[in-house]
């Protein structure tokens, strides 16, 4: 806690005394995201955790597998060595001591002391390179042979060697290994990228793989083959991990949750202007370039609209707060969805006069549907009743305090709805000054579970912007959640009996991920969200026994307190939404 003030105090003395009052008046979570935020951007906080926690946690990892003895010995290709000769040096010295003095190294335009070269005076085919690197085209079934690329000026760290080995060790079937990355100029280290487990969403949305892995020297050469003659390089590299990523069966890309590669500069690791054209070929997916702050480039990919867009059943709870429902209804009726739509409004217990005369009202719209409930508030069952009574292929549940921006979100969460694969699907939400309320949920946060990145603003370009762009997720809100009907039956709907107010939406999506499915959070589909200005909140007197009850059950059934999210890196702070390195 103290240095997080320090440090944050460091950067603007003003917010944090705004949020320390609002500690005082007892917006506890609101206030410590605001302080770890303002910390994050004091340039001594990454400093501090490059010389601290870092190296403690490198030797977490290495001692979850203490029978990894010795490093890995990787084929190493620096590419680009022509463009900046003392730029390759540092490279080359950099492998050397990651991977010991003996490394096998080839340089890709200029020859160097101890390295070996191929086409210094004209370009060579990939397939041919992986040949010429790995022995000759007959690859025998026993090798083991691993390709690192890595881009002159880029430096490796230390511990890579050794990292590397313990992951092979860790899952010999893999066939691609990466890492987290950041930039480092004039010596200094700045503007991490941390990942997470695999996500091929992610990965379509930004190459996350091309700098920073290790691939099968095997299945590289294989998959060079299949791709047919081009000219060995970085656009190549690129096309090729995409070729083992996509093909059939391929087995998931292990990550290390460390920061082994050390790009040269930000403007080095923008993407070749093919990769909407790779995107496309290869997965059939539809690719444009969305810029995410001013140095940020990710492609927004959207699926395939379907063949027949299926009818949705938008299910809105409401107690009394006209002016929510209103707006949320005056979003609704911009919205632009190829297919048929119904809304289905639940009354649970309205008395102010212009919210019954306002269900009056829709009670008269052919479009609408309301459904009266007067007992306790409980969220699952007012969904789960409506959801009974809908006439739907799918499901939208949404907040009556949450305000469309513009008629499309809705069809941009269908589109990943309707793959048999996915499960809930969450939108990104906005608190009206434009900062992300929710742009998914992550397990383990606080020991229970907590809207990662929430206070952000979704083109701020930490860890390169990750959390403005669509990806898996292992739950969202159901603030604004698109499901299928199958799915949502699937698993029982929301648990009415021991989550009725919180966690019921996190819970949901559990099942759902536990039965096979993913879900998914589409960052396009942007909506603003008066957070629980309808109920209260949850720190009020009469919902504190209620909420820890929840809380309790929550802990107990999903193992929250200990969970590790695949989507959230565990060199992530659990005590923070905001994405902060933790010490």
């Amino acid at each position: 806690m103290r240095t997080v003030l320090r440090l944050a105090l460091g950067v603007s003395a003003s917010q944090s005394f705004s949020a320390i009052l609002d500690l005082s008046r007892g917006k506890r979570v609101r206030a410590w995201n605001k302080l770890c935020l303002i910390a994050s951007r004091n340039p001594r906080y990454y400093q501090r955790w490059t010389t601290i926690a870092e190296p403690a946690w490198a030797k977490a990892l290495f001692r979850e597998n203490p029978a990894t003895d010795g490093l890995a010995q990787p084929i190493c290709l620096v590419l680009d060595c022509a463009s900046d000769y003392d730029a390759a040096v540092r490279t080359i010295a950099s492998l050397k001591t990651a991977f010991g003095p003996d490394v096998d190294i080839w340089t890709q335009g200029s020859a160097f002391p101890e390295c070996k070269t191929f086409a210094t005076g004209s370009q060579i085919a990939l397939d041919e390179a992986l040949d010429a690197v790995l022995g000759g085209p007959a690859i025998p079934e026993s090798a083991v042979s691993w390709l690192l690329p890595i881009k002159a000026g880029d430096l490796l760290s230390p511990w890579c060697g050794r990292a590397l080995a313990h992951a092979l060790r860790r899952d010999a079937a893999c066939e691609i290994v990466y890492w987290d990355i950041d930039d480092i100029r004039d010596g200094i280290r700045r503007n991490p990228w941390i990942k997470g487990e695999w996500d091929p969403l992610l990965y379509l949305a930004r190459d996350s793989l091309s700098r920073a892995c290790a691939l099968s020297g095997k299945s590289a050469i294989e998959a060079a083959r299949r791709l047919g003659k081009q000219a060995f390089g970085s656009d190549a590299l690129s096309a090729l991990v995409m070729e083992l990523v996509a093909k059939d069966d391929a087995p998931s890309p292990s990550h290390i949750p460390l920061i082994l590669t050390h790009c040269a500069a930000p403007d080095d690791r923008l993407e070749p202007d093919h990769w909407a054209t790779l995107v496309t070929r290869r997965w059939r997916e539809q690719a444009t370039l969305l810029q995410c702050g001013s140095q940020q480039p990710f492609y927004r990919v959207a699926p395939p609209e379907p063949k027949i867009w299926p009818s949705v059943s938008i299910i809105i709870p409401t107690r009394d707060k006209v002016e929510l429902l209103s707006a949320c209804l005056a979003g609704l009726s911009r919205l632009r969805y190829p297919g048929a739509c119904e809304i289905i409004v639940v009354d649970n217990g309205t008395t102010q006069p212009a919210a019954l005369r306002l269900l009056e009202e829709l009670q008269a719209d052919d479009t609408v549907q309301v459904i009266r409930d007067d007992g306790p508030f409980n969220f699952s069952a007012l969904n789960n009743r409506a959801a009974a009574q809908a006439a739907g292929d799918v499901f939208c549940l949404l907040n009556n305090d949450v305000e469309a921006l513009d008629g499309d979100w809705l069809a941009a969460m269908v589109r990943h709805a309707v793959r048999p694969d996915v499960g809930a699907v969450g939108s990104m939400l906005l608190y009206p000054d434009g900062s992300v309320q929710h742009a998914g949920v992550a397990i383990g946060i606080g020991g229970a579970a907590g809207h990662l990145a929430r206070g952000a603003m979704p083109t701020d370009p930490d860890h390169f912007a990750w959390h403005g762009v669509t990806r898996s997720v292992s739950a969202v809100t159901a603030a604004c959640l698109v499901v299928r009907r199958e799915a949502y039956f699937s698993v029982g709907g929301l648990d009415a009996a021991a989550f009725p107010v919180a966690f019921n939406d996190v819970d949901f999506c559990l099942k759902l991920q536990q039965s096979g499915l993913r879900n998914v959070f589409v960052a396009e589909a942007r909506l603003i969200h008066h957070e629980s200005v309808s109920r209260g909140k949850d720190h009020a007197p009469a919902n504190i026994e209620r909420f820890n009850g929840e809380l309790a059950r929550f802990r107990k059934r999903w193992g929250s307190a200990e969970h590790s999210d695949p989507h959230y890196s565990p060199l992530f702070s659990r005590s923070a939404e905001p994405c902060l390195l933790a010490f």
